[in-house]
This record gives C-alpha cells, structure tokens and sequence, in this order.
C-alpha cells in the first residue's frame, strides 16, 4: 500500500473563486496562474503584473546600504593611490562569482587588485590569520572581503592594527560583535536599514560594483544570478529581479569559461532557467572548492583564453562526477553509522574518519532529506579535528542553536540552515548533548510530519505544454518561490520503471486519458524504491511539479514527483502509516541496516541474531514497549491477532513490512478433534514413562497423528494434567475429574494461531489490508 511521506496541505488565498477569474479576465491569463499568485500574496492586478514583468523596480540605491558611501571613498583612494588590493573570496558558488564581480569591476577601474581564495581544507571558512599575515607580507593595503568576514573579529583587529584597512562585504547572519572593519557592507547591518535583507554574497559584491561604477554592470548580472541561486537565496523583491536579468545574459553570456561549460555539460543556451543553475553550473562550480582549488573557478569565469577556457571547464566538469561517486560512498557509510545508533536524537551527529571533507555538506544535505532531521556530518582530519558541514530543516536554526556555545567549537560559521565546523574529538559526545537540548529549547520535536503544500488538484488529462509554458511566468524558481505542486489524478496504469546506475531514481509511466504521461523522481531512498517495487501503483496520486522533458529533439510533459499517495492508507496514533506485503515475495535473506526486524518467536529471533552482523537491529515483538523508527519488518507470523493489534498500539514507524514467515503452517490443518484426545487418552492411561525424545515418531504412526498435532495434544494433557513428563518420559494421571480441554490456555493458543495464520499467510493482500483497517 503505497502513502505518503507528507501531509499534504492544499494552499487557501483570501480571494475567491470569482475574484480570481475577474483578475484572469482583466490581466488575460489562466484562473489557475492568478490562483497561485493570490496564494502567494498577490492580490491585486498592480501586484501581479508588477511580479510577472520584473523591470528592475525593485532593484535598490546601492548606498542605501550601511557604509557603502564609506567602503565607495576607501575603494577610490586605493584606486587614485595604486595601493594594492587584494579581495579575499570563498570557495564555494557563491564566493567564487563574488571574488569574480569585485575583481573585474575593480580591473575596470585600474586598479592593482589581486584576490585570494582560501583552502577548504587547509585554510577553513572565512577570515584566517595566516592567510592574512601572508598577504601582509606581499604587500597588501586594502583588504576586501567578499562573501565572508563578519566572523573574522581578532583577524580583521589584527589587520586594522597593522595600518591595513578592511572592507567586509557579506551576507552571512552577524555575530552579537562586529569586526572592527574599517567599513561593513551588509544588508542585515544593525544600524542599516537596507530594504532588502536576503542578498546574496555576490548580490552584496555587485551592490559596491553598482556604487563604484556608478551604473548597473550589465555584463555581471549572469554571475549574480549563479551566485545567487546557488546559495539558495530568496527569490523575491530584488533578487528576483538580479536573477531574472541574469539568467537572461547568461543565455547570451561572452565569457569564454561559461561558454565552454554549458558545450561540455550539452546544455542549450536557450533552455537555461534557475534550474540549470542549481543542477547543472552551481554544483561543477562548488566541486572545485570542494575537491581542489576554488580559485580555478575565478579563473573560468574571468578568462579571455578561450583554449585555457575549455580545459578548466573540463577539468571543473571531471571533477563534479568524482564528486558524485564520492557523495554516494560516504552517505551509504554515513547511513551506516546513524543506523547503529543506540538512541535517537534530535540532531543528528554522525562523525567518521577518512571522508572527503569537501562533500560533507552535501551527504549532510542528504541525510537531513532522509530523516527529516538537522544533520551534522563530520570526518577526523590529520590535525586531529572533527570538521564537516551540517543542513538543517523547517523548525530549527542551526546559527541560533550553536552561535552562543563558539567555545565548545574550534571553529564555526553559517546561518539557519546550513553551517561550517571543526570541534577536538574530546568535546565531540558533549556537542550531541547540546545540538539536542538545542533542539528542545527551539521546540523542534523531530516526529513531525512534513506539510507538502500543494497548490491545486488537477486531473492527469489536463497536463499540456502550454500548461507549462504560462506556469513558468513564475520563473525563476528557487527559494520563496518554488514551482507550483500540484495533486494529480485521473492516473491509469501506471507502470514503475527503476534508473541510475545504484537504483536511486525511479519513473512511473502511465496513462492519462489523452496520452501517455510521466512521473520521475532522482535520488529517492533505497526504502522508498523497495517499497514501490513491491507494491500495486493503481490508485495512487501523485504530488509534484510540471517540467518539461527533452529528449532527442522532442518535447514532452513531465512531473517531477515530490510524493506519492494511496488515499486509503492506515493510521497509527493519527499518522499514516505505510504496510507492504512481502509475504509472497522470494527475497534473498539479506538484512538491511536501516530497517529494524521484529520477531514473535524468541527462539527465531536467537537463531537469526547469531547469524547477522551486529549493526542489523532485532528486537521481540513481545516487549510491551514502544517501538521507533522508519521500517520495522514482521519477520515471523504473530501467534494471534490479538498479539498484533497489540503491538499496533505501540508502533512509532512509518511503515510496517510483512514477511511474516512461519516454520510450521498449521491454518490449514483441522484441530483435533474429540475422538483424537480421546483415542490418546486411552493409551497414555495404560501407558508408562513413554521417551518422547526416542519414541515420538512411532508413536505418532502408532496412532495415525501428524507428529506436530500429538505434539499439540500432549501439550493440552500436560496442562489438563492427564499427564505428567518428566526428564522427557510421558507417564499418563488418568482422573475421574471432568475438564474441557477446550478451555485449556494451550488449546485457546491454537485456536487464535489459526486465526492469524489463516489472515496472515492464506489471505489475499487485499483481504489481508482491509482485516488491519479493522484493527489501526
């Protein structure tokens, strides 16, 4: 049975259904479009039309920034005087088109500029003393920062004292004490008041490019749009405005680099959007910074050689796919290590050794994705430091979590979502104690469904490329405003087609009623995949934005599938929860880390238990204690119904698997009947220390009995005390006592282990699913 992993919440406006075509009528689109931008707060034909047609209006004065009229002034001496500039970037997308934007406007300007680029690994996130000293030592008398340095207190002290004035320009969130810069360009700046807060860090670059140049540099704008959307910034007021200039000069962008990744990538300058930013420029951009030497990437954007062009994005392309096989490695080990995990936690911290610590953010990223859970993902280093990268989810502010406990770190910067770390392998058991009473103190609960807002309900049938095409007005997608979700039905035969080289993607194709259509999903989970496999797709819904797929020349419609939905799912104390039936399915008897396997047979469970690795999770199902995690499998057949109603009231999972073997199958046997126990009574009454042990077999061909079903009845006699067994001879009590051995606790056992036989191993998954309807 195919549910979600969602709650799925339809969007509301304030206006209605008649307002909303007035509108449709008076602005010549669709209900549907005006639908979704009333959803997000448009509600009148200005607003709409003022969104849909950005002309720059929201594109602010550059000196509205704090200090910006100061930075200006510095920037021109150093200018007028040739001092020598140095601007000091960051490695990622972000730093990376930041350092570009300074160093070409500042080039332009004639200055004698220089940049630097810091190390990932051997340098860290942000100001570095070090790095400082040796750019003192080549001469360096202006020092701007870009994309970084609000962290930098002692560092920047350093350089102030030494007759070097710093400029910091930057977007990140801002400690309780700023530098002291000789300027701090920011649009978060306590005693600014900058319209526009989410800049980006080549947003606030381009800001002092704008002032410097007196103009708006045309030409930058497809470095903004990169930088920006890379960096996962908000894509409302100004940046939507930065982005959607940009992405249109990146279509036609003179920068040799650029050119030359797209020719390597097979990316069309036509079909750019947000997307082929953040899936296609943005992560070959990070790789460089992640895997070797960011500036490279400085290097791509600003050469002129088209020869030295086409070798570094090359290069840039070689190393963004050993990026990718390194990501899949190191999430499966770290995967690995959360599973062994005694206790859950709140946040997750999840520490190896001889990991790549450039990818750390993505395998974070991953697993955040995975557990619904804030993630930190570190790896020991040579100098003896955990360092790595943590992603966070709705509901808890990694910078507000850890920003006041600096102490406890060696060192740490970020923002709400997402931060850099290194912290001595001593304080590492003390910092998972704090990220979760952190997270209590943020009321982040960690067992909350996600909502998945969905926009609109619409028929399969209704899918079309003009659909689409008015869709993407929205454009560009990204943060605060994503793509529309919409719940789709009307879907008919759907069929699951598994890809990717490890199964991590899948794509259901089916029928719409006009056409054939198609749903895909990248990197789902190995849990999600095995679950489709195993199940029935028909009647599903399915939650997901509409694409476009081009493929050999053609164009067609499709959905990006964010969830799944079969509406007639279980529910577990007010969640859905998700049953498969395996019960039928031959499957090899590997055990999978990530599930936790419970047993009703103890005696199975020690048997299974000796031959497994010890990080595969066993457990009895007998405990009348909860039971927590993401997939527990049934492995044995419960001895009753009842025994399974029980363990119901005490899941804590998102979905149940059934295997439900059982060494014996007794539902199709009929029980004894009297004239057995009778035929048995009167041998063991004439009978004496009988060896069971020995004699068993013979017995049972001496009285025509399966060898299970005398087992049975001797039980019943044991219980009835008809007879006794001691050191495993069978002696019979004859007695004069009338008893029902109906009533007996051993012949009521095997009556309800019938019964959940008969349901559990002979019933049609359908049966078998409405049964437990009757019971979650």
């Amino acid at each position: 049975m195919i549910t979600s992993n969602y709650d799925w919440k339809m969007t509301v406006s304030k206006l209605n259904d008649q307002q909303i075509n007035e509108l449709a009528q008076t602005l010549h689109h669709s209900p549907l479009l005006i639908k979704i931008l009333a959803q997000r707060g448009m509600e009148t034909a200005n607003q709409i039309k003022d969104f849909l047609e950005p002309q720059g209006q929201h594109v602010h004065d550059p000196y509205l920034l704090y200090d910006m009229e100061k930075a200006i002034d510095r920037i021109q001496q150093a200018i007028i005087e040739n001092q020598k500039i140095f601007i000091y970037g960051d490695y990622d997308a972000d730093g990376i088109t930041s350092t570009a934007v300074m160093y070409e406007t500042l080039l332009q300007l004639g200055a004698d500029v220089h940049y630097f680029v810091p190390d990932r690994f051997k340098d860290g996130y942000g100001p570095n003393l070090a790095e400082y000293q040796n750019l003192e030592k080549q001469g360096m008398q202006l020092l701007i920062t870009v994309d970084n340095g609000v962290s930098g207190y002692d560092e920047v002290q350093y350089l102030m004292d030494q007759g070097i004035d710093v400029i910091i320009t930057d977007h990140h969130e801002l400690p309780a004490k700023l530098p002291p810069a000789y300027a701090i360009v920011h649009p978060m700046h306590p005693k600014g008041n900058y319209p526009f807060k989410r800049l980006a860090g080549v947003g606030v670059a381009f800001k002092v490019a704008c002032a410097l140049l007196d103009d708006i540099p045309q030409e930058e704008l497809d470095l903004v749009a990169i930088g920006t959307v890379a960096d996962v910034m908000s894509l409302t007021d100004e940046n939507r405005d930065l982005v959607s200039f940009g992405i249109e000069e990146l279509k036609t962008t003179m920068r040799p680099g650029l050119s030359a990744l797209l020719e390597v990538t097979k990316t069309k300058p036509d079909e750019i959007d947000s997307d082929t930013i953040g899936f296609t420029i943005a992560p070959r951009l990070n790789s460089l910074g992640r895997l070797e030497d960011a500036s490279l990437g400085v290097k791509l954007l600003t050469t002129l050689d088209e020869t030295e062009a086409v070798q570094l994005a090359q290069h840039t392309h070689d190393l963004n796919q050993q990026r990718q096989t390194l990501v899949a490695t190191i999430t499966k080990e770290a995967e690995q290590i959360l599973n062994q995990t005694e206790q859950p936690h709140l946040v997750n911290v999840i520490a190896g050794k001889n990991w790549h610590e450039g990818v750390l953010g993505i395998v974070a990223s991953r697993i955040t994705e995975e557990t619904k859970r804030p993630t930190i993902v570190l790896t020991l280093t040579e100098d003896n430091l955990y360092k790595g990268s943590g992603r966070s989810v709705e509901g808890f502010n990694l910078f507000e979590a850890f920003d006041s406990h600096r102490k406890l770190f060696e060192s740490f910067g970020g923002h709400a979502q997402a931060c850099g770390l290194s912290i001595k392998p001593e304080n590492l058991a003390g910092f998972q104690v704090i990220a979760d009473q952190e997270a209590e103190n943020q009321h982040f609960k960690g067992d909350e469904r996600p909502v998945l807002d969905i926009n609109e309900e619409l028929p399969a049938a209704s899918i079309s490329l003009d659909l689409i095409n008015e869709l993407n007005l929205l454009a560009p997608f990204g943060c605060d405003n994503p793509r529309p979700v919409f719940k789709i039905t009307g879907i008919q035969n759907p069929q699951l087609k598994v890809m990717g080289d490890q199964g991590q993607h899948f794509r259901i194709n089916f029928q719409s009623g006009h056409g054939s259509l198609a749903g895909v999903k990248f990197n789902a989970s190995p849990a999600e995949v095995h679950q489709l496999q195993a199940e029935s797709l028909n009647g599903i819904a399915i939650a997901g934005e509409l694409t476009v797929n081009r493929w050999q020349g053609r164009t067609t419609p499709q959905i990006q599938i964010c969830d799944l939905k079969d509406e007639t799912g279980n529910e577990v104390n007010g969640s859905k929860l998700r049953v498969i039936d395996q019960r039928f399915i031959n499957s090899s008897n590997k055990f999978n880390s990530e599930f936790v396997y419970g047993f009703f047979n103890v005696k199975l469970l020690k048997q299974v238990a000796a031959q497994v690795a010890p990080n595969i999770k066993l457990i009895s199902l007998n405990d009348q204690v909860p039971i927590i995690g993401d997939t527990l499998v049934i492995v044995d057949c419960p001895p009753s119904i009842a025994a399974f109603e029980s363990l119901i009231d005490r899941l804590q999972v998102k979905q149940i698997v059934l295997k439900c073997y059982t060494q014996h199958n007794i539902a199709s046997k009929p029980l004894p009947s009297r004239q057995d126990f009778g035929k048995l009574y009167r041998f063991t009454s004439t009978h004496h220390d009988v060896d069971l042990r020995k004699d068993l077999e013979k017995l049972a061909d001496y009285l025509n009995f399966d060898k299970e079903s005398l087992v049975f009845m001797i039980q019943v006699f044991s219980e009835a005390k008809f007879v006794k067994i001691k050191n495993g001879l069978l002696t019979g009590t004859p007695s004069n006592q009338r008893i029902e051995l109906t009533k007996t606790k051993r012949y009521q056992a095997r009556v309800a282990q019938i019964q959940a036989q008969q349901l559990f191993l002979n019933s049609k998954t359908a049966d078998l699913l409405k049964r437990l309807n009757l019971t979650i």
